[in-house]
């Protein structure tokens, strides 16, 4: 049984509205794991600039008369 022009016509906007949808969902999707990229991006360039910076404290205790 052949398909007729309307009926494939049909068919072809049905799927295309899909197709859109599904890209828009992916675009939102595309902005959700940019910003959780560069949220955490950010936190690990802190926490290596806080290493960086940080003294390094060796524990040793300095009594009366000794010096640093």
């Amino acid at each position: 049984m052949a398909l007729d022009n309307a009926e494939v016509l049909k068919n072809l906007q049905e799927q295309i509205g899909q197709v859109q949808q599904q890209v828009s969902t992916g675009q939102a999707t595309v902005l959700r794991l940019q910003g959780a990229i560069d949220v955490l991006t950010q936190i690990e360039d802190s926490k290596e600039e806080t290493t960086e910076e940080a003294p390094v404290d060796g524990g040793e205790v300095v009594t009366e008369g000794q010096e640093c």
